[in-house]
């Protein structure tokens, strides 16, 4: 079960790191021909020592820290879920909503502090989306394989994507 538990996290985080760029800003990832062609937040612009103090927190802690624990979490669920452990099921599936939820505080604070009007909108609407992906009953009810959680963190990277556009522009 713990190495069902490892694979989940580790799939969730690189799923969710892809394409974020490197610390010196270069990609990571060539974009797909379907790529959104909605232009980038910044314009080519340079973002100020505290617009990258967040993408830089938004790299190391909410794409790394906080999405592998999201997913340790939504791994442990299909576990329990597996083996008919209802409460276990029932705690992770709690655990991942909060997980949710504390991300989405992470990105409100951040966004009350920022200077960039642009930055603050992006935060805010990686905000709401996250919220609204916890409270949607259906994030959590058909996960029942890796596949289920791919899609799912698949999903969690989308609601990010307002502010990962902007950090890696």
């Amino acid at each position: 079960m713990r190495g069902l538990i490892a694979v989940a996290a580790l799939c969730g985080a690189t799923l969710l790191t892809a394409g974020c760029g490197t610390a010196a800003g270069t990609p990571e990832a060539v974009p797909s021909a379907s790529a959104s062609a909605r232009p980038s937040a910044v314009a080519g612009a340079s973002p100020d020592a505290s617009a990258q103090a967040v993408c830089d927190d938004l790299r190391s802690t909410i794409l790394d820290t906080d999405a592998k624990a999201f997913g340790t979490e939504l791994g442990r669920m299909i576990a329990a879920r597996g083996q008919g452990d209802r409460a276990g099921e029932s705690r992770a599936q709690q655990a991942a909503g909060a997980k949710l939820g504390e991300i989405a505080g992470k990105l409100r604070t951040h966004a009350a502090a920022a200077t960039d009007p642009r930055l603050a909108n992006a935060l805010t609407t990686s905000a709401a989306n996250l919220d609204r992906l916890g409270s949607d009953p259906a994030t959590f009810a058909g996960l029942t394989s890796l596949d289920a959680v791919s899609q799912t963190t698949g999903k969690f990277a989308t609601a990010l994507s307002d502010v990962a556009d902007y950090c890696s522009a």
